[in-house]
């Protein structure tokens, strides 16, 4: 079984010393503590010439034991008048280990102990022994003496299962063998029986043996031990786990009954605690449970790792088994539903673009939040089903990892449709949000598909004003206004508008984000008088309704500063467009779409005033900040590229902008097709380029021509990099 560190380790400890020493092996059950010990025993009898005692720890006959290991001294009437003699059992244990023949160096093995305070009371303490105890406490011994046992790697469990099963199905179909030691996770024990298992079951195959395990858990077969297998191990899994599962009081078995909720991964303890207090109250406190569970070694630690703990699979599965004899007994599932409800009420905390922190803070209990997605939705309904998947959508999506979004996304929008037959809120708003997430990646004609498909279905459930129909009224609009629609568009974002101011009295941030939607389409036109007065109520009511740093009050900003720009008056915008690029900032660290637009935004405006060498590197740190954040075409790095290669044009550097340019191009044919007007602005933009690089110069080519095709990349610029704050998704 390998082990040949601790192996060394335990046998430094021993020889290391010429007085008595003590050493623990310490683990959960099923690690091979005691297969260690018989190994030590085996390899090194040549350095114990007083020979190897072995020692029952389970049982409470521990000086019966000894007595048996020295009756060769004496007569069974010598060795009764003896135990007579001493009466206690610590002075007739005293004058075993004194009598102790042959001579030389002993071994004392106790395995399994488990009283250990009279079991040390009974050990020796001449300089000649060594004694080993096995235990399934972290915290027997001090940590110089102890060697705490782990599951086996990958490669030898594989390995030991391929020498156990013997019939080559190990090296036939690695692949599987590698996911059977992983849903045994790698136990030493749970290896050993399933091989065992297999070598006197030829035909059965390592799929079918991982598909029994699911399904039948603790109870299938190739856990239990057989009295036909050769091994060291006295029990099977389960009852090798029973043993630590009985020493534990009824407070700390409900405690590892509700971890066997969580994913298989690392779990905060102050989580834990926080879900207990949805069963038994605010005031509760796990107290020394934390530590009782861990030195049990029923959860796994590590030292690195304090306030944080994890389950072993096969741990997991025993603890889910005790649950579910519990919840039948009761009638009730208390911890279940304490901690779907309180993993739902950390989803519901995920805002829409969520800056580092929350990103950060969220990474604690994705897992555990994908856990109840994928198992645990029997029975929830509205918000409380959906939440746990927008959540992770949003986590991926904050991050530009569009691709596991919209898996998240799309899991939700079947989820519900197979939930709910006909027409339904939550099937219009599963819609809604995978509409959204298409239109950020350019994905025009499937968002286009989405939203109407969700309008329809919202307009036949509300006959009248109503939130979800608003929502999908701007979505649409702000689809329609991206494609240059906007004739469509207008009157979409009239009637949200009215509507949300209809549906919430005074500051609302949908009502905000629907004046700056609209503030944006009438600037699109040209109606500056009339877009000036939407931003200005946008950014104000943003500002009461957020104090401090937000992503809408930062968007405001860039959004009014872009209005000031698009006037000429740049001396307004520059300290707009810097007070939300630093807000920015302070919300996302590092590389994030917002800071990069900010970036984009102000490179721009130095660029109009002249200040090129300003300009050049924020729209280089924008491009180079998109194509970290996308991993593939996007428009918001096609409109980088088309801005750096308008920007060298502008300079006379040709050669430069070309490849830019034509980046952008396929960028935007691939995205929006070949007809759309901001693929042929680009398209314009390069063959005038291509022209200035064979010789033709700017005053032989047609210069109104190059004068409408420089404005349209900056109002295409414009439009395709501002955020929208009212698609809330």
């Amino acid at each position: 079984m390998g082990r040949g560190d601790e192996l060394k380790r335990l046998d430094d400890i021993f020889q290391t010393s010429d007085r008595a020493v003590i050493s623990a092996v310490a683990g959960m059950g099923g690690l091979g503590k005691t297969q260690l010990a018989v190994q030590y025993a085996r390899r090194n009898q040549a350095k114990f010439p007083g020979g190897v005692c072995w020692l029952n720890g389970q049982t409470d006959d521990l000086i019966s034991q000894i007595l048996d290991k020295v009756q060769t001294l004496l007569t069974p009437e010598q060795l009764k008048a003896k135990v007579q003699e001493l009466l206690e059992p610590e002075r007739i244990a005293n004058w075993c280990w004194r009598h102790w023949l042959p001579a030389g160096q002993v071994l004392i093995v106790l395995d399994d102990v488990k009283d250990w305070a009279k079991a040390r009371s009974l050990l020796p303490t001449d300089d000649r022994f060594r004694v080993l105890v096995t235990t399934r406490r972290q915290n027997l011994l001090p940590k110089q003496v102890t060697i705490a046992l782990d599951v086996l790697e990958l490669d030898e469990a594989r390995l030991l299962l391929a020498a156990l099963e013997e019939h080559g199905r190990v090296d036939q179909n690695q692949e599987s063998a590698d996911q059977l030691c992983r849903a045994l996770g790698c136990l030493p024990l749970g290896i050993e029986l399933v091989g065992c298992y297999l070598r006197h079951n030829r035909y059965r195959t390592l799929s079918q043996i991982i598909g029994s395990l699911q399904e039948k858990g603790m109870q299938d077969p190739a856990l239990v031990r057989s009295d036909e297998d050769d091994l060291v191990a006295e029990r099977g899994v389960k009852a090798a786990f029973d043993l630590t599962w009985e020493t534990l009081e009824p407070e700390a078995r409900q405690v590892a009954r509700l971890l066997s909720y969580f994913a298989l991964d690392w779990i905060a303890w102050d989580l834990v605690e926080w879900v207990m207090r949805r069963v038994e109250g605010d005031e509760y406190e796990l107290g020394g449970l934390k530590a009782r569970l861990e030195n049990s070694s029923l959860v796994q630690f590590e030292q690195d790792r304090l306030g944080w703990c994890r389950l072993h699979p096969l741990v997991r599965q025993y603890l889910k088994e005790e649950e579910a004899i519990t919840v039948r007994e009761a009638g009730e599932a208390p911890l279940r539903l304490a901690f779907v409800q309180g993993m739902i009420a950390i989803a519901s905390e995920m805002p829409d673009n969520p800056p580092t922190k929350v990103i950060n803070w969220f990474e604690r209990v994705r897992s555990h939040s994908q856990e109840v997605a994928e198992q645990y939705t029997e029975g929830l309904e509205g918000n409380d089903l959906m939440w746990s998947f927008v959540a992770l959508a949003r986590f991926f999506k904050g991050q530009g990892l569009y691709r596991q979004a919209e898996e998240w996304y799309a899991k939700c929008l079947s989820v519900t449709e197979s939930r709910f037959e006909d027409d339904h809120p939550d099937v219009a708003t599963s819609l809604n949000n995978l509409a959204g997430l298409y239109d950020s990646q350019g994905r025009i004609s499937e968002a286009e598909l989405l939203y109407l498909r969700s309008l329809e279905m919202c307009q036949r459930l509300f006959e009248s004003d109503h939130p979800d129909v608003a929502l999908t009224l701007n979505n649409l609009a702000a689809l329609y206004k991206s494609q240059g629609r906007i004739s469509e568009a207008e009157p979409l974002y009239v009637r949200s508008l009215e509507m949300y101011q209809r549906l919430f009295e005074g500051d609302h941030p949908n009502v905000a984000g629907s004046f700056n939607n609209l503030a944006y389409l009438y600037e699109s036109q040209g109606r500056l008088s009339e877009a000036e007065p939407l931003h200005l109520r946008s950014l104000e009511m943003y500002q009461r309704l957020f104090e401090g740093d937000h992503p809408n009050v930062a968007g405001s900003f860039n959004n009014l500063a872009a209005l000031y720009e698009s006037q000429g008056r740049l001396s307004e915008a520059e300290p707009l467009y810097l007070r939300s690029l630093e807000m920015k900032q302070r919300l996302f660290e590092g590389d994030h779409p917002d800071v990069a637009l900010s970036l984009n935004n102000l490179a721009y405006l130095y660029q109009a005033q002249g200040r090129l060498s300003e300009a050049e590197p924020l729209h280089l740190r924008s491009l180079e900040m998109r194509q970290r954040l996308f991993e593939s075409d996007h428009p918001d790095v096609a409109t980088s590229l088309n801005n750096l290669g308008a920007f060298y044009y502008k300079q006379g550097r040709v050669t430069e902008a070309e490849p830019r340019l034509a980046r952008a191009l396929a960028m935007w044919e691939k995205i929006l097709g070949a007809d759309h007007p901001n693929t042929a602005v680009t398209r314009q933009s390069l063959a005038i380029v291509r022209q200035a690089m064979q010789g033709v110069s700017p005053s032989q080519q047609k210069a109104p021509f190059i004068v409408r095709a420089l404005r349209k990349i900056r109002s295409l610029i414009r439009k395709i990099l501002r955020r929208l704050l009212g698609g809330f998704t």
